[in-house]
């Protein structure tokens, strides 16, 4: 009969269910033309490798092992998972083990000792003694699902976190490779064009001297050579501020980098623009979006936590073991004690500040959701201007090398003129020099359609794990 309140209570507890709202993740809106834009390209989490080059990968495998942003994202990440496996831990049953031993006295002037009319009763013994203590609060109200189901989606919000750090990671290292390639590319075609405005500064020297071009002339190209010749050092600053930024994002040292990526190779091409997919794919591809949507889930539960506080709590708890001060009738049943039965705490007087947490609570999760909605939002313009930004540079670029094929047509013709004899040498060197300038404005557009591109990838979220 003793069993029956127990078994009632079990009745209880599979009826009852977690106060406090269910989440439900809120509709996101896309523009209506959103599946209208983009290309066809397949979008790959491993996007870095549409550009085709082995040492950008080469130098993304090594942030992605040594980044310190990485690896403190990751630390999080694992410190969210302990917290849970606490949280979860809470919520069942708990069963400690205990023993001790010790060495005490009675007064004989106490309530024990004063009034019983016994003499010579020992005061001091050995007391022994092992049991255990078991306690399970009973989750009528969802108190503990409820703060279980926080402690889940923080862990999930950090996981995201750990995701969006490495596609910035990986974005920012494509970022100043390919700076660091246009740079070194920059660098040497600048050297090869300061030959040009040497040789102009000779011819007019040549011409001063013979009588057929003025002092002016000679003055002018000297300072044409001495203004150009001051842009190198520039270019040699970009080159080492490029290495500087992936030593960081790498940690491996700046000249171990520079000896690496010393050959700067073919430029790479710019990859096909990739397909937007909908804009549910949007949400599970952006990492700062699933951050902004498992925050919204944690401050959903955490309202269930502070309504179940209004709630009355029940706890089973119950304590059996031995207790003897001689140690030879330790385990014997005489000396088994226990103790075992229901705890119920109800708040009275504090009833206003649990109130009060409630309404800090939804107040928490209507931030959140406004917080999400402003990162759905955030998100689309994101995407929006990297689409824009992409069309743009990709205009300005063939525009610049339909510039440079001109320039290039008329080095050829002016080849060509001075065999006949039409034009000099001095011709000759203006257009190879005006080449090399329309070359390295080319290549200024080429780092703007692929770090627009390296945009256009990051605002998409990466692309969806394979």
């Amino acid at each position: 009969m003793k069993k029956i309140p127990y078994l009632v209570l079990a009745v209880i507890i599979s009826a009852c269910g977690a106060v406090g709202p269910d989440y439900l993740r809120p509709d996101s809106k896309a523009p209506r033309n959103y599946t209208d834009k983009g290309g066809s390209a397949i979008l790959s989490s491993r996007w870095w490798e549409s550009f085709n080059d082995p040492d950008l990968d080469a130098v993304v495998a090594d942030a992605l092992r040594n980044s310190p942003d990485l690896l403190f994202a990751q630390a999080r990440l694992r410190q969210a998972r302990g917290m849970q496996g606490i949280q979860d831990a809470v919520g069942g049953p708990a069963v400690t083990l205990g023993s001790g031993l010790s060495q005490d006295k009675i007064s004989r002037n106490s309530e024990m000792l004063a009034n019983l009319p016994l003499k010579d009763v020992a005061t001091e013994f050995t007391n022994y003694q092992a049991g255990f203590d078991a306690s399970w609060e009973l989750d009528l109200f969802g108190h503990q699902k409820r703060l279980s189901q926080g402690a889940q989606a923080r862990v999930e919000a950090s996981a995201r976190r750990v995701e969006d750090a490495r596609l910035v990671l990986v974005a920012e290292v494509a970022r100043n490779y390919i700076q660091l390639r246009i740079w070194q590319r920059r660098l040497l075609l600048g050297k090869e064009n300061l030959d040009n405005y040497l040789e102009l500064v000779r011819l007019a020297g040549l011409r001063a001297a013979a009588g057929e071009g003025t002092r002016l002339d000679l003055r002018r190209a000297e300072v044409n050579r001495d203004n150009f010749a001051a842009t190198l050092p520039g270019l040699e600053l970009g080159v080492r501020q490029s290495l500087a930024a992936l030593s960081v994002l790498t940690d491996r040292g700046i000249d171990d980098l520079g000896v690496k990526l010393s050959s700067p190779g073919p430029l790479f091409l710019v990859p096909s623009v990739p397909a937007l997919g909908l804009p549910s794919q949007l949400l599970r591809r952006r990492p700062d979006l699933r951050v902004a949507e498992r925050e919204l889930a944690a401050a959903s539960a955490d309202i269930g936590v502070s309504v179940a506080e209004l709630y009355p709590r029940f706890s089973l708890v119950g304590n059996a073991g031995w207790l003897s001060i001689h140690p030879g009738t330790l385990v014997n049943s005489a000396s088994l004690a226990w103790s075992a039965g229901p705890q119920l705490s109800l708040p009275l007087f504090n009833r206003g500040r649990l109130k009060n947490q409630v309404k800090a609570s939804e107040a928490a999760f209507d931030a959140a959701l406004a917080g999400y909605r402003k990162s759905w939002l955030t998100a689309v313009a994101d995407l929006e201007v990297a689409l824009s930004r992409v069309a743009e540079s990709e205009e300005k670029r063939e525009r610049l090398r339909k510039a440079e094929h001109a320039e290039r047509e008329v080095v050829v013709l002016t080849e060509k003129r001075l065999k006949g004899g039409e034009v000099s040498k001095v011709a000759l060197f203006e257009a190879r020099r005006n080449l090399a300038t329309q070359e390295d404005q080319t290549l200024q557009g080429e780092a703007r359609s692929l770090t627009a591109m390296v945009s256009l990838y990051k605002a998409l979220g990466g692309g969806l794990e394979e």
